[in-house]
């Protein structure tokens, strides 16, 4: 009878496999490179989605070793989610653009107005975001980058919500579940490259 081996720990810590909150920490380290010029957006979207797509700590390191404030993975806290929020619009509109902290649970509400949630260049700190999205008589498109992955469940009523996006995210990209509803009004969802890519 042939001896079955037991997988043991690891004897470094670099071949350990990684989370997704470590995942989530080096796609913000590459986001602050990319921010402050250090990364051009064309490597900065390829070392993202090599990032995402990473299984072990010896991974997540090479991609962000050439840069100030990487540190080894593993010792760091865990990625805590940022709060809920509320984005509304009553007869006016809001934006959520550039730079911010995407929640895991984002709210949409638009009522004889409109958004926009640009996620292009934002830091996920979460890796399953839900998005609920309404609009009465107003619109509101959500933008994603193209590595993040989408799943639309939502409804139109004389209006119209989106269910389906171009394109294919990454394989262990941030997945973002959006749904909702849209009465005489609008919810469209875009993936969306970044400028210069």
């Amino acid at each position: 009878m042939p001896k079955l081996s037991m997988s043991t720990p690891a004897s470094r810590n670099g071949s350990m496999r990684a989370a997704d909150t470590d995942r989530i920490q080096t796609a913000q380290l590459l986001t602050d490179a990319a921010a402050s010029g250090k990364l051009g957006v064309n490597e900065y979207e390829d070392r993202l989605t090599r990032a995402y797509a990473a299984q072990t700590y010896e991974e997540l390191d090479r991609l962000s070793a050439d840069l100030p404030g990487a540190v080894t993975r593993g010792r760091s806290g865990p990625c805590r989610p940022a709060p809920s929020s509320l984005l509304l619009a009553i007869l006016s509109g809001f934006e959520r653009r550039g730079r911010w902290n995407v929640p895991k649970r984002l709210t949409t509400f638009a009522l004889w107005g409109g958004g926009v949630v640009d996620m292009r260049y934002a830091d996920f700190t979460a890796h399953d975001v839900e998005i609920r999205s309404y609009s009465i008589m107003g619109g509101q498109t959500i933008l994603v980058p193209p590595e993040v992955n989408v799943d639309l469940h939502g409804k139109g009523v004389m209006g119209s919500f989106d269910h389906t996006v171009d394109g294919e995210g990454s394989p262990g990209a941030p997945c973002v579940r959006i749904s909702g509803f849209s009465l005489w009004g609008s919810v469209g969802v875009k993936r969306k490259k970044r400028k210069g890519s």
